[in-house]
């Protein structure tokens, strides 16, 4: 595995900035070896401060997956999006480890033959007033940990990208305009409606993650979700339909529910707030209907799609 990217972000407004095929990965393969399941995590090594020690903040760096193109093996054996196992959506960066590639299905075995995969991805630095302290004329430096994973998240390799630089113009159109942050954190990242007993089909189930949705509004907001996906599949192209799966959040603080929505591929407002709020937090709570025979009609496995939550402005 190896990277590289374009070198240099230009900030001039508090707007942010995209910059489209920016970070390349690619994988190169001659290998005989299968690794079943395996994924691309990222991280950003370090704080990332300028020479005025201004930090910016690691969560307003993010990459969205472009597109991808193959050589020789993989031209002739041309995986499919899916089977790339591509997170879509906005990935926001960490000190620790987020998924670019999870789980993917397309085999490393080449049978001795070159095969190549190059990934292209979009940076975004987020827009918002945040950008008008930071404004500098001494450039931000960052550097990624790209990480490639075998499917019992065992190292296979390893790579630093290549330094790339940021500055945030002083001389740019900075004027005040909202600011939004929202993270899924903790175990919610991973969420999980497990059925082990027949109570379970027959009552259904409910799994509860406390302060698994952080939020910062500077502004009359609204929170949505929506999967990445058409449905919750299973490794073995088995479907469950989404709207077996019901979300709601409640505030951690007061209790309050906000509406219940069943999951679809639109985006779906789970509650509206009418003034600013800082570092809110809220249960999210996922759950299935009693005796849903969509459910009970399905074959066992692992059934999941990518969730994506979103803020905007009211």
């Amino acid at each position: 595995m190896g990277s590289y990217n374009s070198g240099w972000i230009p900030v001039n407004s508090s707007a942010g900035v995209t910059i489209k095929d920016f970070l390349k990965i690619q994988l190169d393969m001659q290998s005989r070896t299968d690794y079943k399941n395996w994924s691309i995590v990222a991280r950003v090594i370090s704080p990332i401060k300028n020479a005025d020690n201004k930090e910016f903040p690691v969560n307003k760096l993010k990459f969205k997956f472009g597109n991808y193109t193959t050589q020789q093996y993989y031209s002739k054996n041309y995986p499919t999006t899916a089977q790339l196992g591509a997170i879509q959506g906005d990935i926001a960066m960490n000190f620790t480890r987020s998924y670019f590639i999870k789980n993917s299905q397309v085999s490393t075995n080449t049978n001795g033959e070159y095969g190549n995969i190059l990934l292209n991805y979009d940076l975004i630095i987020e827009g918002g007033s945040y950008l008008n302290n930071l404004k500098s004329w001494n450039n931000y430096n960052i550097q990624l940990e790209l990480t490639l994973l075998d499917g019992f998240s065992n190292v296979i390799s390893s790579v630093v990208t290549n330094t790339f630089s940021m500055q945030i113009s002083p001389q740019g159109n900075y004027p005040n305009t909202p600011s939004f942050s929202i993270s899924v954190d903790g175990s919610a990242t991973n969420g999980e409606l497990v059925f082990s007993t027949m109570s379970d089909y027959i009552n259904g189930v409910r799994k509860e993650y406390i302060n698994g949705l952080n939020v910062s509004s500077d502004t009359a907001c609204e929170i949505q979700v929506s999967s990445q996906n058409a449905y919750l599949s299973t490794s073995s192209s088995n479907n469950l339909d989404l709207n077996s799966v019901r979300i709601q959040l409640r505030d951690t603080e007061t209790n309050k529910l906000s509406n219940e929505i069943k999951l679809s591929t639109y985006n779906q407002t789970l509650l509206t707030s009418s003034q600013a709020i800082s570092g809110k937090k809220y249960t999210i709570i996922y759950s299935t209907a009693a005796s849903d025979q969509k459910i009970m009609n399905s074959k066992s496995g692992n059934y999941s799609t990518t969730l994506l939550y979103t803020i905007s402005p009211q």
